[in-house]
């Protein structure tokens, strides 16, 4: 059934990639927005407890969360009309419409933060998932509330939030040149405002990560 929701991503992502670039700021609530960042800042919880407890606790954890999220996933994509219901009454106020046929955005930073942490050194893993979680959702809010310059479903005033919440993680993560950060944070804020095909929780930490990695080699 997963490699069937793989599927369906494939096929789908340039179709969706349209049409997230035109509805998702439209048509998902204020209240959907701000309950969905809410939950993605909860992933902070990610790069803290790998900083202070390392892979062999993290992994674990994340691929269980993982597992989890493909699950509720695979249910909303292949399952029956009531299990349907029971995954729109709990999540469907957050899952934005080109979700409706696509992996939800925790499925795509569960997996790009099992990535992060399998291919970049400890302190740039910790800095790339930061960024996606504290970036995203200072830029989301900003934006929706606050933001009035628009360009395809983006906001500037919402990627300049989303550019200072990362050079504010900046500041607090130790041991990575702070040019070095700052370069990581401005690549994250771009690549966010850039992404049309595929999810920026998956896209945002890898591409930044990389960046980053590749600096400090």
């Amino acid at each position: 059934m997963i490699f069937e929701g793989l599927k369906i991503m494939y096929h789908h992502n340039a179709e969706l990639g349209e049409l997230s670039a035109t509805t998702d700021m439209k048509y998902i609530s204020l209240k959907g927005e701000i309950l969905r960042k809410l939950t993605h800042f909860c992933g902070l919880s990610i790069p803290i407890v790998y900083y202070f407890v390392g892979e062999r606790v993290t992994l674990p954890l994340l691929g269980c969360t993982l597992l989890i999220s493909l699950t509720v996933d695979m249910v909303r994509f292949f399952g029956n009309e009531k299990s349907k219901n029971v995954t729109h009454r709990l999540f469907g106020v957050m899952i934005r419409p080109h979700e409706k046929r696509d992996f939800t955005g925790a499925t795509y930073i569960l997996s790009s933060s099992i990535i992060s942490i399998l291919i970049f050194d400890k302190l740039i893993a910790v800095l790339a998932i930061a960024y996606i979680v504290v970036g995203d959702t200072a830029g989301a809010i900003v934006g929706r509330l606050w933001g009035k310059i628009k360009f395809r479903n983006r906001t500037l005033e919402g990627s300049l939030s989303f550019f200072a919440s990362c050079c504010l993680v900046a500041l607090i993560v130790p041991g990575v040149p702070l040019w070095i950060k700052i370069i990581g944070a401005l690549t994250a804020a771009v690549v966010e405002a850039l992404t049309f095909y595929l999810d920026d929780n998956l896209t945002v930490p890898l591409i930044a990560g990389a960046l980053m990695q590749f600096l400090v080699s």
